[in-house]
Protein backbone atom coordinates (compact mmCIF):
# COMPACT_ATOMS: atom_id res chain seq x y z
CA UNK A 1 0.00 0.00 0.00
CA UNK A 2 1.38 3.56 -1.25
CA UNK A 3 1.92 6.73 0.88
CA UNK A 4 -1.14 8.69 -0.08
CA UNK A 5 0.31 12.26 2.64
CA UNK A 6 1.98 14.06 0.26
CA UNK A 7 -0.38 13.95 -2.36
CA UNK A 8 -3.51 14.68 0.10
CA UNK A 9 -1.25 17.48 1.48
CA UNK A 10 -0.86 18.68 -1.94
CA UNK A 11 -4.52 18.42 -2.60
CA UNK A 12 -5.55 20.23 0.77
CA UNK A 13 -3.22 22.95 0.16
CA UNK A 14 -4.10 23.39 -3.84
CA UNK A 15 -7.87 23.75 -2.27
CA UNK A 16 -7.13 26.41 -0.05
CA UNK A 17 -5.33 28.30 -2.26
CA UNK A 18 -7.99 28.20 -4.28
CA UNK A 19 -11.13 29.25 -2.04
CA UNK A 20 -8.05 32.04 -0.03
CA UNK A 21 -7.91 33.75 -3.91
CA UNK A 22 -11.74 33.40 -4.69
CA UNK A 23 -12.18 35.70 -1.50
CA UNK A 24 -12.39 39.71 -1.84
CA UNK A 25 -12.43 42.48 0.16
CA UNK A 26 -15.12 45.36 -0.51
CA UNK A 27 -12.22 47.53 1.29
CA UNK A 28 -9.48 49.62 -1.02
CA UNK A 29 -5.89 48.47 -0.44
CA UNK A 30 -4.37 50.13 2.43
CA UNK A 31 -7.58 50.37 4.50
CA UNK A 32 -7.27 50.07 8.39
CA UNK A 33 -9.76 50.02 11.51
CA UNK A 34 -9.93 52.41 13.14
CA UNK A 35 -12.61 52.65 15.29
CA UNK A 36 -16.01 50.50 15.49
CA UNK A 37 -19.48 50.11 18.11
CA UNK A 38 -22.50 51.85 17.92
CA UNK A 39 -21.10 55.53 18.60
CA UNK A 40 -17.96 56.71 16.50
CA UNK A 41 -16.12 59.53 16.92
CA UNK A 42 -13.03 59.72 14.52
CA UNK A 43 -10.31 62.30 13.81
CA UNK A 44 -8.23 62.00 10.64
CA UNK A 45 -4.54 61.93 11.55
CA UNK A 46 -3.75 63.05 7.64
CA UNK A 47 -5.86 63.33 4.34
CA UNK A 48 -8.05 60.22 3.30
CA UNK A 49 -11.04 58.40 2.94
CA UNK A 50 -13.29 56.88 6.13
CA UNK A 51 -15.44 53.96 4.94
CA UNK A 52 -18.56 53.10 7.36
CA UNK A 53 -18.97 49.32 7.42
CA UNK A 54 -21.95 47.46 9.05
CA UNK A 55 -20.50 44.78 10.88
CA UNK A 56 -22.75 41.52 10.57
CA UNK A 57 -23.73 42.08 7.29
CA UNK A 58 -20.15 44.14 5.85
CA UNK A 59 -22.25 46.41 3.83
CA UNK A 60 -20.80 49.60 3.27
CA UNK A 61 -23.19 52.40 4.78
CA UNK A 62 -21.18 55.58 4.45
CA UNK A 63 -17.91 57.10 2.68
CA UNK A 64 -16.63 60.37 3.26
CA UNK A 65 -13.46 62.22 2.08
CA UNK A 66 -11.73 63.62 5.26
CA UNK A 67 -8.99 66.78 5.72
CA UNK A 68 -6.52 66.38 8.06
CA UNK A 69 -8.03 67.05 11.28
CA UNK A 70 -11.44 66.91 10.27
CA UNK A 71 -13.66 64.68 12.41
CA UNK A 72 -16.21 62.11 11.32
CA UNK A 73 -18.81 61.12 14.15
CA UNK A 74 -21.76 58.55 13.15
CA UNK A 75 -24.34 57.41 15.94
CA UNK A 76 -27.72 57.98 17.78
CA UNK A 77 -26.81 61.22 19.11
CA UNK A 78 -25.72 62.66 15.88
CA UNK A 79 -28.81 64.36 13.85
CA UNK A 80 -26.86 63.35 10.94
CA UNK A 81 -26.99 60.08 11.27
CA UNK A 82 -30.52 60.28 11.50
CA UNK A 83 -31.45 59.30 7.62
CA UNK A 84 -28.98 56.23 7.48
CA UNK A 85 -29.67 54.73 10.62
CA UNK A 86 -33.74 55.23 9.67
CA UNK A 87 -32.55 53.27 6.21
CA UNK A 88 -31.44 50.51 8.13
CA UNK A 89 -33.79 50.39 11.30
CA UNK A 90 -36.88 52.27 10.68
CA UNK A 91 -40.09 50.51 10.27
CA UNK A 92 -41.41 50.49 6.44
CA UNK A 93 -43.25 53.37 5.86
CA UNK A 94 -42.58 54.93 8.70
CA UNK A 95 -42.22 58.75 8.00
CA UNK A 96 -41.91 60.32 10.91
CA UNK A 97 -39.47 62.14 12.49
CA UNK A 98 -39.21 59.67 15.74
CA UNK A 99 -35.13 59.02 15.52
CA UNK A 100 -35.32 54.68 14.96
CA UNK A 101 -34.81 51.87 17.38
CA UNK A 102 -31.53 50.95 17.45
CA UNK A 103 -30.68 47.88 18.24
CA UNK A 104 -28.81 47.58 21.19
CA UNK A 105 -26.39 44.66 19.52
CA UNK A 106 -25.72 46.94 16.29
CA UNK A 107 -22.28 47.12 15.58
CA UNK A 108 -20.19 49.83 12.77
CA UNK A 109 -16.56 48.92 12.01
CA UNK A 110 -14.72 52.61 10.77
CA UNK A 111 -12.10 52.29 8.57
CA UNK A 112 -9.36 54.73 7.38
CA UNK A 113 -7.83 54.74 4.30
CA UNK A 114 -4.97 57.66 3.45
CA UNK A 115 -4.85 59.50 0.50
CA UNK A 116 -1.88 58.70 -1.98
CA UNK A 117 0.76 60.46 -2.47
Amino acid sequence: MKNKGPCLILAVTLVSLLFAGCATSPLPKGARLVGGGLAIEYEAPENGTVILVEHRSGRKIATQSLAQGASFKFGPDWSDSKEVLRSMYAPPGDDSDQFPRVPPDAHFDLYFVPQPE
